[in-house]
């Protein structure tokens, strides 16, 4: 029998030959999947390790507090400018900058030697036409005298004597005499109101206090010359009282609206960063005040300042509160800015068909998985916000952030 081809390819080693390349290609396939295996481990790992973490916040019943912030300056209550009506040279200075001062201290004085030599000059004058008047009444007398005796003589020889020159002469006389007089006695009057004037400019001339206060400014030095023409020249400026201070805050036009007089304030300064101080809207004026286009209206607030800690002119940023809300259904305000990466795109679409600004959403989990919650906002102090008509309740956690886990 003859033997098949195929036990002669056998035989001769022929197939296995054909085999190798075979083998070859299916090592290196499985190589392949092998890597490719590898790394869809690895990528799965990586992205286990890179899961979103949710961080949440509880929903809480609080008292919320609104208010409405403000800026602006304090002043003294009551501020008094010290003025000088008599120009002259300033002699003495006596009292400085934040001395207490009585009513009726003297502060300052000028050099009174042209304002004395004024008064005596006064003085003569007067003194000369008080002796006009003695004279010029003594010629009255005498005309007078005249014109009697020329009046009953002409009485006696039925008008034949004297003549009627005669008598028209005395009866001039008579009444010149009591013109003078007159005179005499307006310039006596004059040189009076004179010295009157030049008394009392001497008396202005020593500058006291018209108040119990402070002085907080001086803006005289002795040796310097004032001029009291057509205003007064302010000397000194005082406040009356600091223990008790206000501060005057602008307020926008968009807030105006919440502020009303008795509302209670907090306010900081400068100069004591960690300290709140406490006030009262006395004031709101109606005046409004635009500084480069914007709008503001002036709140009057009253301080206590009885350890004067407080000083005029000091900034202060004020938080007035315009009410206070107690039970309030509330959640932090970053809630209400959270969108799960997801629906961010989403939720820009939407935010531009939404009408109604108090209808928003806030986000839970449930189950490990971002849930929506629509909800009604209300109020807010700023940090958490009132919400209505939502099935949230006390001790729900919302979502307000998110962090990488690790």
């Amino acid at each position: 029998m003859n033997p098949s081809t195929d036990t002669i390819e056998n035989t001769l080693g022929l197939n296995a030959a054909a085999k190798r390349p075979l083998k070859k290609y299916l090592i290196v396939l499985a190589v392949i999947l092998l890597l490719l295996g590898a790394g869809v481990w690895v990528w799965t790992q990586n992205n286990s390790r890179s899961e979103i973490e949710y961080v949440t916040a509880p929903v809480d019943i609080k008292t919320l507090t609104t208010t409405v912030s403000a800026t602006g300056n304090l002043e003294p209550t009551n501020t008094v400018e010290v003025g000088i009506e008599v120009s002259g040279t300033i002699e003495d200075v006596l009292v400085d900058y934040n001395d207490r001062v009585k009513t009726g201290q003297v502060m300052a004085r000028l050099d009174t030697t042209k304002l004395l030599s004024a008064m005596t000059g006064s003085r003569a004058a007067l003194a000369r036409y008080r002796a006009n008047i003695a004279e010029a009444e003594a010629s009255y007398l005498n005309a007078k005298n005249e014109w009697e005796r020329v009046r009953k003589m002409s009485a006696a020889t039925q008008d034949n004597y004297p003549s009627r020159q005669e008598m028209d002469n005395a009866r001039t006389s008579m009444e010149k005499s009591a013109a003078q007089v007159s005179a005499a006695k307006a310039q006596a009057d004059q040189a009076s109101a004179e010295l009157k004037t030049d008394e009392e400019n001497i008396r202005k001339a020593t500058v006291v206090s018209p108040v119990d206060g402070i002085v907080l400014e001086r803006k005289v030095e002795p040796g310097q010359t004032v001029v009291a023409s057509m205003q007064t020249p302010v000397l000194f400026t005082m406040a009356e009282d600091l223990t008790v201070m206000q501060a005057i805050v602008s307020v926008d036009e968009a807030d105006i609206g919440e502020v009303r007089e008795n509302q209670k304030v907090e306010f900081s300064v400068d100069a004591y960063p960690n300290r709140t101080f406490s006030g009262t809207i006395t004031q709101l004026r109606l005046n409004s005040q635009i500084v480069n286009g914007v709008v503001t209206y002036d709140a009057v607030v009253t301080v206590e300042n009885k350890d004067l800690l407080l000083r005029p002119g000091m900034t202060v940023t004020a938080r007035i509160v315009t009410g206070m809300y107690g039970n309030q259904l509330s959640i932090p305000n970053a809630a209400l800015r959270f969108t799960p990466p997801s629906e961010k795109d989403n939720g820009v679409k939407k935010a531009k068909t939404m009408t109604d600004n108090t209808l928003r959403h806030v986000w839970v989990l449930r189950e490990g998985t971002p849930v929506k919650i629509p909800l009604k906002v209300s109020r807010t102090d700023g940090s958490s916000t009132a919400v209505t008509q939502t099935s949230l309740v006390k001790g729900d956690r919302v979502i307000i952030g998110t962090k990488e886990a690790q």
